[in-house]
């Protein structure tokens, strides 16, 4: 499995709030490390560079998380909600509406993309994750991934990264909206915000491309009509004669 069907974002920027939830020393250190570099990191580093230093960090507490979602019995749904229970005194302050505008459209973009990959899956989340815990997947291949002569498997890593480059995104965001992190006005307004409906775009024109998901026929959307012109101009980039399945693709995300 590498992606989910709800991001871990929400989860760790509420995991560093209320600490108190781990019965696992190593995932709660795994958080508090993740969240320390990415404030430290932001001060002088722009979102996208933030991001793009951290993938394979995401990549490994991504499946770390899951597996003691598991083991203690949670899922990702109820951090998410007391999440936005902590930030809706915020909600009337801008720019931290705007931000919290901008992260409830993404949420449900991701949302609408995933949702078709897992319902084509025949095994429970439960077994995925035993699964992961047998043959623990590694960021190091699907790096490998990118020197595939094949446009749409190489451009699984690109996947693979828009849905890490989200995650630093959603949890900058939620670190602000929360007052765990100090981040400028004018760098939410101008960076932030724009980076996350950037990634968000690249993911679901990834997911096109890829053959993972095909927007609905009435989706006309501005963010919708933006993932399928990007997706267009990589098919047209890569002179794409034919595409691989979707079922193909499943069998290979889900091996």
């Amino acid at each position: 499995m590498i992606a989910l069907k709800e991001p871990i974002g929400r989860f760790v920027a509420f995991a560093n709030l209320k600490k108190d939830i781990f019965s696992q020393k190593s995932v709660r250190q795994d958080v508090e490390d993740l969240v320390d570099l990415i404030t430290i990191r932001s001060q002088d580093d722009s979102v996208e560079d933030v991001a793009n230093s951290l993938l394979e960090n995401i990549f490994d507490l991504r499946i770390d998380v899951l597996e003691w979602l598991v083991d203690s019995g949670l899922d990702l749904q109820s951090f998410s909600d007391a999440m936005s229970k902590h930030i809706s005194v915020n909600l009337q302050l801008a720019p931290y509406s705007d931000l919290a505008k901008a992260i409830s459209a993404v949420l449900l973009a991701y949302e609408k993309i995933v949702s078709p990959i897992f319902e084509n899956l025949s095994n429970s989340f439960k077994e995925m994750v035993g699964d992961i815990k047998k043959n623990k997947p590694e960021y190091e291949t699907f790096k490998m991934l990118a020197f595939h002569p094949a446009p749409q498997i190489s451009y699984l890593k690109n996947w693979v990264d828009a849905s890490l480059q989200l995650e630093v995104g959603i949890i900058l965001a939620d670190l602000i909206l929360t007052n765990q992190i100090q981040f400028g006005k004018r760098r939410i307004k101008n960076e932030l915000i724009n980076f996350l409906f950037s990634t968000i775009t690249k993911f679901g024109a990834y997911s096109i491309f890829t053959g993972f998901w095909m927007p609905d026929a009435d989706d006309v959307s501005d963010l919708t009509n933006s993932m399928k012109i990007l997706s267009a101009t990589i098919e047209l980039d890569n002179k794409m004669a034919y595409k691989t399945s979707k079922d193909a693709f499943f069998k290979m995300v889900n091996n």
